[in-house]
């Protein structure tokens, strides 16, 4: 029975003599009602019903083995997020640099910065920085931009590289030394600009991802209610009947009175022989 229920909420609602306009609804309906029956089970917490919604986006989203179809990404509103790669400076200016390495994945930017403290209790050191090497692709294509400083950089100071896009990849070098007395006293850091996902409206999924989105972090079972009975206020969904009815089917099967085994037993051909 159990798994009957599970197959018809996995067939596509259209199927089930539902007009095509209405799919988007229906397929909310669908996944509020498995996220409902799941609420319902006593072995489930908070954090199950958190890992069902975050696979349920996943799979809305529709995988590709580089993320997924339907995802892009952005640039913030505010302050991004970023990627920090850090290097201790033991090249003397004028005698030689070190070439620092860093790669990433989704920026739009690359910030060369000289942090005000190399550690938590002491202060940081000037660093001569050569040329800045980025090589990116996006869109299928790799290009590259160097951007020379040829300049000391003092600590709490940085130098951004708009990229101009969001790149796939990044990889990052860059040439760096320091002064004599400040040989591993110095840090230079890369930080990578981070795009951040958004989930693209032309979706077909995309208004079940929203609710689901809004839904996150709840436990509450009224609100899942709220949401079946604003999305379908008359009942009107054929599929939903049908799996209310198999699963009332099976709690009077499970009953201990004849009688109500009986009912169960009805009710459960009359909902089958509905689905020939």
């Amino acid at each position: 029975m159990k798994k009957l229920m599970i197959g018809l909420l996995l067939l596509p609602v259209c199927a089930f003599a539902v007009e095509t306009n209405e799919c988007t609804t229906a397929n909310q309906l669908v996944a509020l009602y498995e996220l409902r029956g799941l609420m319902l089970r006593s072995d489930r917490s908070s954090y199950d019903i958190d890992k069902f919604i975050d696979a349920k986006l996943d799979l809305l989203r529709e995988p590709t083995p580089n993320g997924f179809r339907w995802v892009r990404w952005v640039r913030p509103t505010g302050s991004p997020e970023y990627d920090k790669h850090g290097h201790t400076v033991a090249a003397v200016q004028g005698g030689g640099t070190d070439n620092f390495e860093s790669s990433g994945d989704h920026a739009f930017a690359v910030r060369v910065a000289v942090p005000a403290k190399k550690s938590l209790f002491s202060g940081n050191n000037a660093v001569y920085v050569g040329t800045v090497h980025v090589t990116y692709v996006a869109n299928g294509r790799e290009r590259t931009k160097d951007e020379t400083i040829n300049n000391w950089m003092n600590p709490d100071t940085t130098r951004t590289i708009d990229l101009g896009t969001i790149a796939d990849h990044v990889d990052v070098s860059l040439d760096s030394s320091t002064a004599p007395k400040n040989v591993r006293q110095a840090l230079v850091e890369i930080h990578l600009l981070k795009a951040v996902p958004q989930d693209d409206p032309a979706n077909p999924n995309y208004d079940t991802i929203v609710m689901l989105k809004r839904l996150s972090n709840t436990s509450d079972r009224d609100a899942i209610d709220e949401e079946i009975a604003r999305l379908d206020p008359n009942d009107s969904f054929p599929v939903y009947r049908l799996v209310r009815q198999l699963r009332r089917a099976d709690e009077l099967m499970h009953s201990k009175k004849q009688e109500d085994q009986e009912k169960g037993d009805k009710l459960l051909k009359e909902t089958l022989r509905r689905l020939r």
